[in-house]
């Protein structure tokens, strides 16, 4: 008994150190470090790790913290000797990719390892007056959280049971320690029965979302089809998946997130739209890529928090480089390529594109963002219109016998993209939602309602419906909707023209002041056109299963999904809504 009295009376010292130690962090603050006197271009783009998930078998990915070499490598100061303190999965920012097949699926069980000292959690202002996870179930502060840390992966446009969707509520701490009131299972079932696509996996906790993924949690998931995908495009070495993300850092190499709030007597460390001042590309500080003089398939994410990407290569000296032939977009692969001088994806969305560099042997490009909204940072500096390097400096080795774009080939000559606009009538249910600022709060809201109000968004299995999304802001805003992929009907003069608003899309860009209407459809992708009704259930799971059910398929029911704003910063201050899929 005295022992046990010895041992508690040691953890409440050790952890009242920790606690000092973690608030003396936070009001030492941060120096930024100017990205100007950074070295650009001095390091390869970094090739993430793969995990194979062709096979039906449990993949464990474990959550932790650990330093890496995200700035340039000449950068060497700080306590970490030029390393940035980061998360990531398996050890690694970004995570691993994990490359799954189609109709094979794969079984993740996630865990939690992040630490009990506050290490990287000291520099995330989470802010405890957001409608946030709340594992300690405290009351709501004003001072910055010290404690376990909740987590939740969610699989970026998967067609997935409600209860491995990683809903915002689901949340866990380490060892499971804490579990959010939505919390299922650490082993998610991805049944991988939709078609081929650029899908990626990212932390989704309720109200610290743009926090874990600053801090590293993201990896690219890349489903393949070979039955339906063409055999000969770029592969292996000329496949690369390119994550661009903007940070800040301080003067010790350490990431810097701002922890003055906007308004800071309602919310006193949420910042309204984040856009960093360094682009880092697949967790490198200004990388460069060498390749031969071929043709290359890049699988292009934005990771970031609120920054839009117009993506564009230009030679050093400014002028046009090597066109984009678009061969996908979220969903999947268009029917034809489509060739385009540029290309944007907002927060969420990807872009799948085929670069062709033969002839430009002894060339150097740079990939550059054009976009006028984003091309400054929000603190003022211009050097985010730079993303990477490309250097055609490699030999050719051997012939390039990989799909030319150039020729129109047919994509998907065995599944040609369902037309879900032939489906709409006058009959066809149509929802009008909004985008707003909510004066009271400052917090952006859909459809005027909080994310814990009654749920109003309640579509029936094999439904068809029409979402007419009107956005009466000053921001762009990406819509994300879980579960299904959609088709875009209607642009409103943003969208309409831009071939990163065709084929299936899960996320898309509501332009400022103007309007957006989505076919969505609440069966797989590739049902035929007609072929589904409402209250039809073709998925491989029960999206309507409810918490505390299984359904026909084995598979435990869950919270059903959510709909929401892809600026994470929006997102975690109410500008996410529930939906539940009804039978």
């Amino acid at each position: 008994m005295r022992f046990q009295k010895i041992r508690v009376i040691f953890v409440i010292i050790v952890g009242m150190l920790m606690l000092s130690f973690a608030l003396a962090f936070a009001v030492v603050g941060q120096t930024p470090l100017d990205p100007n006197t950074l070295t650009k271009y001095l390091d390869p783009l970094p090739v993430p790790a793969k995990l194979d998930g062709t096979l039906s078998q449990i993949v464990t990915i474990s959550i932790s913290e650990f330093t890496q070499k995200v700035l340039p490598s000449n950068f060497t100061a700080g306590p970490y000797g030029g390393k940035t303190l980061t998360w990531g999965y398996n050890k690694s920012y970004p995570g691993p990719t994990l490359e799954a097949r189609r109709d094979v699926p794969l079984h993740v069980r996630f865990l939690n390892s992040l630490p009990d000292i506050p290490g990287l959690q000291a520099l995330l202002p989470i802010d405890q007056t957001l409608n946030w996870a709340n594992p300690l179930n405290g009351p709501q502060s004003f001072q910055r959280y010290s404690g376990p840390q909740p987590v939740v992966a969610h699989l970026h446009g998967g067609e997935v049971p409600s209860a491995f969707d990683g809903n915002p509520a689901s949340w866990f701490t380490p060892a499971f320690g804490i579990k959010g009131p939505e919390f299922v299972s650490e082993t998610y079932t991805y049944p991988n029965s939709q078609e081929a696509a650029t899908l990626w996996y990212h932390d989704h906790a309720l109200g610290i979302t743009r926090l874990n993924v600053y801090a590293g949690l993201a990896g690219f998931y890349l489903l393949r089809d070979p039955a339906n995908e063409p055999a000969n495009l770029p592969s292996g070495p000329y496949e690369r998946e390119i994550v661009i993300q903007d940070k800040m850092f301080d003067t010790n190499g350490q990431i810097l997130y701002p922890d003055k709030g906007q308004n800071p007597s309602v919310h006193p460390f949420w910042f309204p739209k984040f856009m960093g001042d360094t682009i880092v590309v697949n967790g490198k500080v200004w990388p460069y890529l060498n390749v031969e003089p071929r043709r290359y398939r890049f699988r292009l994410l934005n990771g970031s928090i609120a920054r839009i990407y117009t993506l564009q290569l230009q030679t050093t000296g400014g002028q046009a480089g090597p066109s984009f032939w678009q061969i996908g977009t979220d969903g999947g692969l268009l029917n034809r390529p489509i060739r385009v001088s540029q290309v944007t994806i907002g927060p969420g969305e990807r872009a799948d594109v085929i670069v062709d560099f033969a002839g430009k042997q002894g060339t150097s490009f740079i990939l550059k963002n054009t976009n006028s909204s984003s091309c400054r940072s929000s603190f003022g500096s211009a050097i985010v219109s730079q993303i990477m390097k490309v250097n055609v400096s490699l030999p050719l080795n051997g012939t390039d016998t990989s799909l030319n774009p150039a020729t129109g080939p047919n994509l998907r000559p065995n599944n040609p993209i369902v037309n879900l606009s032939a489906t709409v009538t006058s009959s066809t249910p149509t929802r009008h939602l909004t985008l707003a600022k909510n004066r009271d709060s400052g917090a952006f809201l859909l459809n005027g309602k909080f994310f814990d109000d009654p749920i109003t968004e309640k579509p029936r299995v094999g439904a068809t419906e029409v979402w007419q999304i009107d956005n009466s802001t000053g921001d762009t805003h990406p819509i994300h909707l879980h579960l299904i992929q959609f088709q875009v009907l209607n642009g409103g003069g943003c969208c309409g023209s831009d071939p990163n608003a065709n084929g299936w899309k899960d996320t898309i860009r509501v332009p400022s002041w103007g309007s957006v209407s989505i076919v969505a459809r609440w069966a797989p992708q590739d049902t035929p056109a007609g072929a589904v009704q409402p209250g039809q259930n073709l998925f491989p799971f029960d999206p309507t299963a409810t918490m505390g059910t299984t359904d026909i398929f084995s598979f435990p029911g869950g919270p059903g999904y959510v709909w929401h704003c892809h600026i994470l910063d929006h997102e975690d201050n109410e500008m996410m809504r529930p939906y539940v899929v009804l039978p």
